[in-house]
Order: structure tokens, then C-alpha cells, then sequence
């Protein structure tokens, strides 16, 4: 059965009442920890259902300023030497349990995607414009994947900074390596979602400020 979104004949009291059973499945979502997700992780074909919806993020003048990457299932223990190599990078004293901690993240959740962004040369479409369609981007993904019943959570940090992991991703001089996003099954229960901070949304009036 077709959906009243995607149905001709819908009716516009039909279309939001799916649009509000939507919105009540986005303010529900929660990100799950990588170590928390386990299999089944989602198909080939669930995966390019996200980057699809991915490409209908915000995107001025359609630069396409965002591309994915799928970690390989037996790519994880090189991922895994790239992450070691990496730390090191940032801190030459590292050692032991804290690299063991860090070898470890690079085999958590059955699927891992690589978020980059690639900020393109245009005059109209300033830097921050681009690295924002970026973020929507991956936004799309993680709301994806809770519409297809999986945890996920995008993670980031130093590391992806470093000449190592630019090097082993092979990225371009306008290229960054935003985040990493695990998706699988949650296998812990997810916490409540506090309310949002009373002044997230305000109405602009010159010379006031005030809160809706």
C-alpha cells in the first residue's frame, strides 16, 4: 500500500497525519554508542537508501559538497592500524591499554560509513554554506536509519585530523573527514531525550529578544 506521502490522491489532512507520525519518529530518535550496536547491520541496499536520502539535503546550486565512504568488513583490522597510526601521530608517548581502547573502535558496529565533506571553489556558495549541507547530510542518514528500526551515531574527533587518516582516505586538498557513522541494532536500551532549551527557538524584533 502506497503511502499518503507518496500517493496522488492523497489528501492534505491524510499528508500530515503522516508527516506528524514522522515528526513524532524524529523527536524519539537517539544516537547509540558504536560498542552498542550490534548485528543485523543494515543491507547494501538499505545503505544506498541513506546516501539517497542523504543527497536531499539542502545543496546551493547542487555542488554536491558531501561524499560517502563504506568501511569493507575485512578492511576493519587496517582501519583498526589506521586509527593506532593516527594516535600516535597525535601524541608519540601513546601506548598499551589506550591503543588496545583505540584498535577497538575500528571493529564496532556492523556498518561504518565515512562522512566527507569537500568544500567546492564558487562564489555564491560560501564555505560554511557547503559544510552545513555536510551536517544535513549526515542528519539524514542518522533519521534514516532510525526509520529503518537501527541505532546509529555519528562519532569524530582529533584523529580524523591527522595526515594519517587524510592519507589513508585519500583526501583531496578540499577534502575533510567529518565523522564516522556507526549504524547496527541497538543492543541497549536508549535514554530520554531531555526537552530542548527553552530559548532554541526566539523571534527576531530589532532592539528585543524573545522567546517562542
Amino acid at each position: 500500500m502506497a503511502s499518503f506521502l507518496t500517493a496522488s490522491n492523497a489528501t492534505v489532512p491524510e499528508r500530515k497525519a503522516e508527516g506528524l507520525a514522522l515528526l513524532h519518529r524524529m523527536w524519539s530518535r537517539r544516537s547509540t554508542p558504536p560498542r552498542h550496536l550490534t548485528e543485523p547491520g543494515p543491507t547494501d541496499e538499505e545503505i544506498r537508501m541513506l546516501v539517497r536520502a542523504a543527497s536531499r539535503a539542502p545543496d546551493h546550486l547542487h555542488l554536491s559538497p558531501f561524499r560517502f565512504m563504506v568501511i569493507h568488513p575485512d578492511a576493519r583490522d587496517a582501519l583498526a592500524d589506521v586509527f593506532v597510526a593516527a594516535d600516535r601521530e597525535l601524541d608519540p608517548a601513546i601506548m598499551g591499554e589506550q591503543l588496545d581502547r583505540t584498535r577497538e573502535k575500528a571493529h564496532h558496529a556492523p556498518v561504518l560509513l565515512a562522512v566527507i565533506s569537500r568544500v567546492q571553489a564558487n562564489d555564491t556558495v560560501p564555505e560554511i554554506e557547503q559544510r552545513a549541507s555536510a551536517g544535513a547530510a549526515l542528519g539524514y542518514v542518522l533519521l534514516g536509519a532510525d526509520l529503518l528500526g537501527y541505532g546509529a551515531m555519528a562519532v569524530s574527533g582529533r584523529r580524523l585530523t591527522t595526515a594519517v587518516m587524510r592519507s589513508a582516505f585519500g583526501l583531496a586538498d578540499n577534502e575533510d573527514l567529518l565523522c564516522f557513522i556507526g549504524i547496527g541494532t541497538a543492543g541497549k536500551s536508549r535514554g530520554v531525550q531531555s526537552e530542548p532549551d527553552a530559548d532554541l527557538l526566539q523571534t527576531w524584533l530589532p532592539g528585543s529578544r524573545q522567546t517562542i
